[in-house]
């Protein structure tokens, strides 16, 4: 059953102008490099433009159709997980080569389990810094989420550049394919953004932010954004102009996106059998 939502758009606004104030700083700061923290990050980060050139990689979502495919056979491949997506862990015989989380909401409510993993490097907006809090295999990006309002016929902007800046499209999968590209990846596959959303009849809603009363019907997990936990209205047309974006952005540059998941609602990306990417 899906809830009616009233969405605060003065608070939305103020929120805008907040972050685009703060926005404008950090990245004064990141074109500065004086800072020394932000000198050995950016060294880091720039560490890994190109470590992946021509490589294949999976950028993990965290659709329902994760439970109907066997996982374990990207072990030998790049790997970019988000979120929650550490509740999979136990099933897999690997861990993901990166771990990303862009949303303030599971970057507060993970944090502990997001911090807590190891063999894995972290890619973290830089806003996120004192949620997951810096760490050896924890690399930050300048991250913009206000560089143009989401219905402006020019949103998203992909970057050419994620050792620069890297922009907001809706879903944390748009800030990992462009990492996918800056480490050079070839082809880029999707997986389990199934782009199907329930909102439950019993969800706590203030303003675009919506408080899970029960199991999450959304995703892999019950336990993703189960009881307690907070997320964001999905914008699902959102998410598919950020897809779409992303597809046509990488295709002048002869890099191909691909669509693996099994079944889902995500349009204008050309699609594969899961299967049939391992017998290549």
């Amino acid at each position: 059953m899906i809830k009616s939502i009233n969405i605060n758009l003065p608070h939305l606004a103020m929120r805008y102008l907040f972050r685009k104030i703060t926005e404008k700083y950090i990245s004064y700061k990141w074109i500065q490099n004086t800072d020394p923290f932000l000198k050995t990050n950016r060294l880091k980060l720039e560490s890994l433009k190109e470590k992946h050139a021509n490589r294949p990689c999976f950028i993990i979502g965290n659709g329902p159709s994760l439970n109907t495919m066997n996982l374990n056979l990207m072990k030998d491949y790049i790997t970019i997980a988000c979120n929650a997506f550490y509740l999979k862990h136990n099933e897999l015989n690997f861990i993901p080569t990166y771990y990303s989380v862009e949303d303030p909401l599971p970057a507060y409510d993970n944090r502990n389990e997001i911090m807590s993993l190891e063999k894995t490097t972290k890619i973290i907006p830089y806003d996120l810094k004192h949620r997951i809090k810096p760490a050896d295999d924890t690399v930050y990006i300048n991250f913009l989420r206000s560089y143009i309002l989401p219905w402006k016929k020019r949103f998203p902007y992909f970057s050419d550049n994620a050792g620069k800046v890297v922009y907001w499209g809706g879903t944390v999968a748009y800030m990992n394919i462009q990492l996918a590209y800056y480490w050079g990846c070839n082809p880029i596959y999707l997986i389990g953004m199934d782009l199907n959303y329930k909102i439950p009849a019993d969800i706590k809603q203030k303003g675009i932010v919506l408080t899970s009363q029960n199991n999450d019907p959304n995703h892999f997990h019950p336990a993703y954004f189960g009881k307690g936990k907070k997320w964001h209205l999905p914008m699902v047309e959102r998410m598919q102009k950020s897809f779409l974006t992303a597809h046509n952005f990488l295709k002048e540059r002869k890099i191909s996106l691909i669509n693996a998941t099994n079944g889902g609602n995500l349009k204008g990306v050309p699609r594969i059998n899961y299967a049939d990417i391992f017998k290549l």
